[in-house]
């Protein structure tokens, strides 16, 4: 447990990192092979895309063919990617930030920033904070905790840190601490770090020690605060998600696995009603559907649509939805179901197009119009032409007359 200094003002960002996240997720899921030689292959099974210590001892190494991993070492055991798997640990990370802030942002999986501000009273010691966050993660997967003033500090001090254990940086070591790592952890694109290197320039004390005008002439803005980053000054603030606590999520776990689209959309429209009834989301509109389905063999799909303008209509959602999976190509069999509605919030407004006001107006005056209609008429009498396949020859194949429905 590394702890420099007790120093309360150096303690704005914890960053909590797992390398190899989804060969550790594999190792958890099977303790029997830990210790032992273990790659993780890629989606087509052709070649290597993590492994382990063990399996690096005998030559195994990232992008090798499996053919040549086996030939270098025959007792390798070849593991097959799972998404699901992944994502089910990658928010187990998230929630055990969240057990010490509230202000938590998810930079990839197995990647997770914390803003500490405002905690120092309730973790008033490091071996506090890191004993907060590591119990609810399972030792296997090997975290690693680091805790510094400013974003990249923490994230460098993670990677140095030794699995389960913290590294704390304070503000006046951090551009010594940082001196040492490579320029290819900043948040330069590949073409300037290539360009770095030829320049001689491979650690992030090099860098610092240029002036910031030459590196800005040369690299713009990114350059510039990936200097203030090398020196430990990195000002990149964290982006939590402020709807992550007001939200309303159902799943539902099939058996037998469903198969057809058709079940697949009836599972969602009755977990969308149950969903709709919870209390927390009554008379309430959503801004967030995200969807996750999970295969029968650990694939994943995903869909997240963040809505222009709140929604507290049923009929609406489940358009959306129904829409997201109804052309999806999905895992195989899925064996879970996830529906999340989220950042509820209790106003319904509408986001405006700053310079077509009088547009928007006639617009709206428009779909109040046709609205009316529909209601007398039972459907609407308005259509909208829609450009099907515009380079046709034949004019009346261009375009096609669909029912307008605001």
């Amino acid at each position: 447990m590394s702890t420099l200094r007790p120093d309360l003002r150096s303690r704005s960002i914890a960053c909590l990192a797992i390398p190899s996240l989804a060969l550790q997720c594999e190792l958890v899921d099977r303790p029997g092979l830990i210790g032992s030689p273990v790659a993780l292959s890629d989606e087509v099974r052709s070649r290597v895309t993590e492994a382990t210590r063990e399996a690096r001892h005998y030559g195994v190494r990232v992008g090798m063919t499996l053919r040549d991993a086996v030939a270098l070492c025959p007792m390798l055991t070849i593991l097959e990617p799972r998404p699901a798997l992944v994502a089910k640990y990658a928010d187990g990370l998230v929630q055990a930030m969240e057990a010490v802030s509230p202000f938590v942002e998810e930079a990839e999986r197995g990647l997770v920033f914390a803003d500490l501000r405002g905690t120092e009273g309730l973790y008033p010691r490091i071996e506090d904070l890191s004993r907060a966050i590591f119990v609810g993660i399972p030792p296997a997967l090997r975290p690693q905790l680091g805790v510094a003033e400013y974003r990249f500090t923490a994230f460098i001090a993670a990677l140095h840190a030794q699995p389960s254990e913290v590294v704390h940086v304070p503000v006046g070591d951090a551009a010594e601490f940082l001196a040492d790592a490579p320029i290819s952890r900043l948040a330069l694109n590949t073409d300037a770090v290539e360009q770095l290197h030829l320049l001689g320039i491979e650690r992030c004390g090099q860098l610092a020690a240029l002036p910031r005008h030459a590196v800005e002439a040369q690299f713009g803005y990114p350059g510039g605060i990936a200097w203030l980053a090398a020196r430990g000054q990195d000002t990149t603030p964290l982006r939590p998600r402020p709807w992550v606590r007001e939200r309303v999520v159902e799943v539902v776990e099939a058996e037998p696995p469903l198969v057809s689209h058709e079940a697949i959309l009836h599972a969602l429209e009755q977990m969308l009603g149950r969903a709709l009834r919870h209390p927390m989301a009554r008379r309430r509109f959503v801004r967030l559907l995200r969807l996750r389905a999970e295969g029968e063999r650990g694939g994943l799909w995903e869909r997240e649509q963040v809505l222009r303008e709140p929604q507290g209509d049923r009929d609406r959602l489940w358009r959306l939805i129904r829409t997201q999976v109804e052309y999806a190509s999905f895992p195989g069999p899925l064996t879970r179901l996830s529906l999340e509605l989220g950042a509820l919030t209790a106003e319904s407004g509408r986001q405006h197009n700053l310079f077509s006001e009088e547009q928007i107006r006639r617009r709206e005056q428009l779909d109040e119009m046709v609205r009316h209609l529909k209601v007398r008429f039972g459907q609407s009498p308005v259509s909208r032409v829609v450009p099907v396949e515009p380079w046709h020859r034949l004019p009346e194949h261009r375009y096609a007359l669909l029912e307008y429905d605001p």
